[in-house]
Order: structure tokens, then sequence, then C-alpha cells
């Protein structure tokens, strides 16, 4: 993986773990969509509103098995993370399958598409 991608990806999941909004800003698309492991499907504002008012929250992310195929100015990223969030009430304390489109604009690489599924053994 091309390293400037590699530390964007790195910095999001630190800015995630740490809640730090104004710091996640810098390495996610404006027009963001992001489906939840379970299924919800939330614009930039909603999650960021979500991490904000503490209705969401990361408390635990370790990423294994990570791929990447870069294709010019996209990348697809594919990684397993074992995770302990809450979203809304409902706590994800486990694996899961994640499926990230990186998107690079203006020379910057910004997250713009991010599905996730829990791992149900």
């Amino acid at each position: 993986m091309n390293d400037e991608l590699r530390k964007v990806h790195e910095a999001r999941i630190a800015a995630l773990l740490a809640g730090d909004v104004d710091e996640l800003d810098n390495y996610v698309a404006d027009d963001l969509t992001y489906t939840s492991p379970h299924g919800k499907v939330l614009s930039k504002q909603e999650v960021f509103g979500n991490f904000r008012s503490g209705a969401m929250k990361i408390t635990r992310m370790e990423i294994d098995d990570l791929a990447v195929r870069e294709h010019g100015d996209a990348a697809i990223m594919t990684y397993r993370a074992h995770t302990t969030s809450t979203d809304h009430g409902t706590v994800v304390d486990g694996p899961v399958r994640s499926t990230a489109i990186y998107l690079r604009r203006e020379g910057v690489w910004k997250l713009a598409v991010q599905q996730q599924t829990s791992i149900v053994d």
C-alpha cells in the first residue's frame, strides 16, 4: 500500500478512537456514505453528529487482514477489525469486516464509502 494512503488510514482510525471529529474531518470526504454493521446507511453529517452527541463511540479497533487495491485516484481497502463500539445504545463487540473506498481529490486521500459487516462465528 502506498505510504501516503496508509498514513491517512491510520490517522483516521486514531481520530475515531480518540473521538476527535475535527481531526477525523481531514480524512473523510464530505459526500461520505457509511453503512453500519447493522445495515444503517448514514451521511458524513449524520456520522459526525452521532460522534459529537456521544450516540456513537468506538473504544477499540484492532485491524488485521488488510488488503488494498489502488486504481489511479481510487483505492479499495478491505480488512477485519476487532471492534468495540456503541451506536445509539447498540453495542458491537467483536469482529467486523470492512470495505473502505478512498478517493484522492486535489492530491489528498479521503474516505468516500465504507461498509461494515459483523462477522458471526
